[in-house]
């Protein structure tokens, strides 16, 4: 089916060799982990049969099963999230060949009569292999072509349902061609929902074209065909029975409960976001976005210049050029004699460009204003960014036929240029389109469970945490022992049906929800009777990642959340009496491991930034050793307030708490430079650093960082003098005169209080100074 009619000559060398160059770059490109986003989850579900997200994507996950199952088979050395990578490759590569397929079929008759056909031939091949590899390596297109997402078989199916329109326009009477188009169409649904923008103008032309509503037989066979290719849905409920297990979304055992996935009734039916933030831009403002991402980003530069070029010289040639009546026409004449049905495709390409632009846009309610959710937006960019650079690739070509005016020099110089725009493309793009070295939320995922004891309960609520920690669970049978629970998925009421498969997991009701509400007295349980119910089991060995989904003063009252690595340790208050040492001494020990995952390999903020999943880990990282360290100066100096008789030895705590804030002050200092509570706690370190009565040597802080940070060496260098008091008296000086010189100190805790020490111990030493 690579071509239509006798026009299969270069058609399939066309096609080839489009998807051999993309597929060269990609593999070589690829990640040999996972990416940020649903990666790590999509890949755990594919590698276990188990119940995605809503809604659910039965087909991927049956390809992702089979992939890693021969993974396991034939290349157990791979990794399985690297061999879905290479997957997602070929069908990003077979995409791009689509669409440079469908370019060179839609030029067909292009060109002059007085052109030669041998070179409207080669500039037909010049410019289908220009938009398909183009598109290719546009930025976004190359980020998700090679990433265990549905994405890059979404964009196979965009391009493969265009496909087919084009062989149906070639051959309008073709009945096996509209039941394989419908079949397509069927299962492209259950792959990616948003196919259906694209579905729906490609189905109303076809019935236009072929009076499908007066052929009952006609519209029987392609109703089936498409509830063939959409009846990979019904693998969800009988993976579900015969494979259940932990960790899998939603109750897909009943009707009900798979009309409820399929329209992502978790999320809110017809939505992308279910979180708090609220979307203000309108349709028209995320065209424009969508709009300005294409031209700024997508389209390289000189791309976009060429074709204004190319627009501008036609534009003018046309006015210049004076045609005469006659001629025009015999153009008339043979137009309507039919020269080419293909010729009128474009135009469904145009509207269903159009169709999605302001449909899809209508309904996403993702705030644009949030750079991380601006990043989850643009992912469905891909979708009408292909039908563009179709509509660039069959306009590109009539503009240099029209422009270069049949001569042969001109149309060869065109040429050129048009074969050197994916080459830019590629230059452009590849630093930051090379992931080959990227393993950051592997290294993420080893980081958060590599500290916790044996058989330890995790209860996750944060997206990056929860895909990562249950891939490597999952796929590569890391830290098996310990059990983790998505809290957000624990609040559904489908959860009742989940509660058998967690053995040892005490759960006091159906589901987690909020205390003293209806669903509570109906018998879900807020998050304190579950601690409650589990503390005896698992003891101290119980931590949570991320925010609780409900607020609990009675888990307030009972229960403090220590720092403990990236998650937090839940403890009863009654348990918290440790001392600065020991809480110092034992959470280090987790930092260790820590800082042997992710210290020296943090995601660089000029390759990640504030847009990309891996960016999340950077900020995660500095919020928790932040977080650890504000602790743990707080319970030292806590210590030394209450303590009587002799004073116990907190100097080391309060050390390294000040050592851990300037290293994230130092390495991030967008966020903590100019941070109020930084400087604070800073000012408070070095103030109590003052007044220690210790005496001798400054306490030596383990160097668990490495010496990659320059500002942190010099740190060690003015403690390990023999005038450290001298030293800290002013950095302490300098952290609370930057301190008081904030507009947003003045709604810090103590800010008063502070601000009297600090004066009084200046107007002190001025007097001093004044005596001598």
């Amino acid at each position: 089916m690579l071509a239509a009619g006798n026009d299969s000559n270069l058609s399939a060398p066309v096609f080839l060799l489009t998807a051999a160059i993309t597929f060269a770059v990609y593999a070589s490109t690829v990640s040999t982990s996972i990416a940020g986003g649903d990666a790590g989850e999509l890949v755990a579900e594919g590698c276990t049969l188990g119940t995605s997200h809503p809604p659910g994507y039965p087909l991927y996950t049956i390809i992702v099963y089979f992939v890693t199952a021969m993974g396991k088979r034939w290349y157990r050395s791979l990794p399985p999230a690297y061999l879905v990578n290479i997957a997602s490759c070929a069908f990003g590569s077979i995409s791009s060949g689509f669409i440079s397929l469908v370019v060179y079929m839609l030029t067909k008759n292009y060109g002059r009569v007085t052109t030669a056909k041998n070179q409207r031939n080669v500039l037909r091949c010049a410019t289908a292999l220009s938009a398909g590899l183009t598109c290719s390596f546009s930025p976004l297109m190359w980020q998700y072509n090679t990433t265990s997402e549905v994405f890059a078989l979404h964009n196979l199916f965009v391009a493969l349902i265009v496909y087919v329109l084009v062989i149906y326009s070639a051959k309008p009477n073709s009945n096996c061609v509209i039941a394989f188009g419908s079949f397509i169409c069927g299962l492209a649904l259950t792959n990616q929902h948003t196919s259906i923008l694209l579905i729906i103008p490609v189905v109303g032309y076809v019935f236009y074209m072929s009076s499908m509503l007066f052929k009952p037989k006609l519209l029987l066979m392609s109703s089936l065909s498409f509830l063939v290719g959409m009846s990979f849905y019904s693998l969800l409920p009988i993976l579900a029975i015969r494979r259940p297990h932990a960790g899998s979304w939603g109750d897909v055992t009943s009707m009900s409960g798979i009309i409820h996935h399929f329209l992502r009734r978790d999320y809110g039916t017809m939505r992308l976001y279910s979180g708090n933030d609220t979307a203000s831009e309108g349709a028209i403002t995320r065209c424009l976005s969508w709009a300005e991402d294409f031209i700024s980003h997508q389209l390289c530069g000189l791309s976009l210049l060429f074709h204004s070029a190319l627009g501008l010289i036609c534009v003018l040639s046309q006015l210049l050029r004076r045609v005469p009546t006659a001629l025009a026409m015999k153009k008339r004449e043979r137009m309507k004699k039919g020269v080419n049905p293909l010729s009128e495709v474009w135009k469904t390409i145009l509207f269903a460009l159009i169709f999605y632009l302001f449909v899809f846009h209508s309904l996403s309610n993702l705030p644009l204003s949030n750079p991380l959710l601006y990043g989850i937006h643009q992912r469905f960019w891909m979708h009408p960014n292909i039908l563009m650079f179709m509509l660039i690739g069959i306009g590109g070509q009539k503009l240099i036929l029209s422009a270069s005016n049949g001569s042969p020099s001109q149309l060869l110089a065109f040429t050129s240029m048009v074969l050197s725009l994916p080459f830019v493309a590629y230059q452009k793009n590849f630093s930051i389109s090379d992931q080959s070295a990227n393993n950051h939320f592997r290294n993420y995922a080893m980081a958060v469970l590599s500290p916790l004891p044996s058989n330890s309960l995790l209860l996750i609520n944060y997206d990056q945490q929860w895909t990562s920690v249950r891939y490597l669970q999952e796929c590569e049978g890391i830290r098996n022992d310990i059990t983790s629970i998505n809290l957000s998925m624990m609040t559904f009421e489908w959860w009742e049906s989940k509660r058998k498969l967690y053995t040892g997991v005490s759960f006091p009701g159906t589901h987690y929800t909020k205390g003293n509400t209806l669903p509570w007295k109906n018998g879900g349980f807020a998050f304190s009777e579950f601690v409650d119910a589990n503390v005896g089991r698992f003891g101290t060995n119980i931590f949570v990642g991320g925010r609780l989904n409900f607020e609990d003063p009675q888990y307030n009252e009972k229960y403090e959340e220590q720092p403990f690595g990236l998650v937090r340790r839940i403890q009863t208050r009654e348990r918290t009496s440790a001392s600065a040492e020991s809480y110092r001494s034992e959470s280090l020990k987790a930092w260790r491991i820590i800082a042997s995952h992710l210290s020296s390999d943090l995601p660089c903020e000029k390759n990640y930034p504030l847009s990309t999943w891996e960016n999340t880990i950077r900020r995660e990282f500095f919020d928790h050793l932040v977080s650890r360290s504000t602790f743990l100066l707080d319970i030292a100096l806590t210590e030394k307030q209450n303590s009587t008789g002799m004073p116990h030895r907190t100097l080391p705590s309060i050390a390294e708490a000040a050592a851990w804030l300037e290293l994230a002050q130092s390495w991030d200092k967008d966020t903590y430079a100019r941070q109020s509570s930084m400087k604070k706690n800073l000012g408070l370190a070095y103030m109590n650093i003052v007044r220690s009565k210790d005496t001798g040597n400054f306490p030596i802080i383990e160097n668990i960082f490495g010496d990659s940070n320059q500002h942190r060496r010099n740190w060690w260098t003015g403690a390990s003098d023999d005038n450290w008091k001298e030293w800290a008296t002013h950095l302490w000086k300098a952290e609370w005169e930057t301190f008081l010189s904030l507009e947003s100190s003045k709604a810090e805790p103590g800010y008063m209080q502070i601000k009297n020490i600090y004066e009084s111990v200046m107007n002190s030493s001025r007097a001093k100074s004044n005596l001598r």
